[in-house]
């Protein structure tokens, strides 16, 4: 009986995947690690001040758009996927908050689940890595599209062809070379559903998302008092128009994936009343270990009152 051949690269793309599902994680694509291919777009974003706020964003920017620079000598970008759930509770009456919120921190999720994955690259310190979640200088969306675990869609957002939008970005860089897996299609068509429902146009031309006008920008990053022109539409928290609105996250073929246990809706308090005038540690008791803390305890307030004032006069 003849030996079956088995193609090395082959081989070493399903071993690698094969660990990062048994971690838990969703899918998992590499590219070669280089100069991001969206790096004049973002420096253009950058240069226009399209960031708002969000000084954050305009520090490290080598780094930022070249992951060599983070970790000299990298070959290989690594990354991976972890949904978090789609649905919400439609019965329940306040501010909104978007889905990826509703959780425990997707950070503190995971991390260790990308050091593990990271351990089994380093295979015992033979070779250095380096990975994040969102928390680092990496433009995540241009390598998940270039290691083919989705496509960038016009909301800005990697859409999985299987499971729509609803998931996290993780990446491991390192100096050992994987072979690459092959970018997917771009499947968004002449669609723009996703710019059409947009509530303040921040979604411009398609990719491009002005974070002044963006609903998250505000309700989560902004510190301080809002702008008079500033809506946030009964956003309390984040904002997923675009994301309800693409095809790709309700079509009858869409596959619900498994949800991390500590992902699973915690079902937050939502009453705005409440929330406008909530103390510190009630604040802490209903949100802490969430993203929704993010926006802080007087940003929490700020939105609610917001909110309250928008039903109260459109206008304002």
């Amino acid at each position: 009986m003849s030996q079956q051949n088995h193609d090395p690269q082959v081989d070493l793309i399903s071993e690698l995947r094969e660990i990062a599902l048994e971690i838990g994680f969703h899918s998992l694509g590499i590219a070669a690690a280089g100069r991001s291919p969206h790096a004049d777009h973002y420096l253009d974003w950058i240069e226009t001040g399209k960031h708002g706020s969000m000084e954050w964003m305009t520090r490290n920017v080598e780094r930022r758009i070249d992951p060599r620079k983070s970790l000299p000598g990298a070959k290989s970008v690594i990354v991976v996927t972890l949904p978090y759930s789609s649905s919400v509770d439609e019965s329940r009456d306040g501010g909104k908050i978007a889905r990826y919120a509703q959780g425990r921190d997707y950070h503190k999720v995971m991390k260790p689940m990308l050091e593990q994955l990271s351990r089994f690259v380093t295979n015992d310190g033979e070779w250095d890595s380096w990975y994040t979640v969102d928390s680092s200088p990496m433009l995540e969306r241009d390598w998940a599209q270039l290691a083919g675990v989705g496509w960038i869609g016009k909301n800005s957002l990697v859409i999985d062809l299987d499971i729509g939008s609803y998931f996290f970005l993780g990446t491991v860089v390192t100096d050992r070379p994987y072979p690459i897996t092959s970018p997917v299609e771009d499947r968004c068509g002449e669609c723009t559903r996703c710019i059409d429902a947009c509530p303040t146009d921040a979604l411009r031309t398609p990719r491009v998302i002005d974070s002044k006008d963006c609903i998250t920008h505000w309700n989560v990053e902004h510190r301080g008092p809002f702008p008079e022109e500033v809506r946030l539409s009964d956003w309390l928290l984040g904002c997923d128009r675009c994301q309800e609105a693409c095809p790709w996250n309700h079509r009858p073929a869409r596959l619900i994936p498994e949800i991390h246990p500590e992902l699973a809706p915690r079902n937050p308090l939502t009453d705005l009343e409440k929330i406008s005038s909530i103390s510190h540690d009630d604040w802490l008791d209903q949100y802490s270990g969430t993203p929704i803390t993010r926006a802080g305890h007087p940003g929490l307030m700020r939105n609610a009152r917001k909110i309250l004032e928008e039903r109260e006069d459109p206008s304002r």
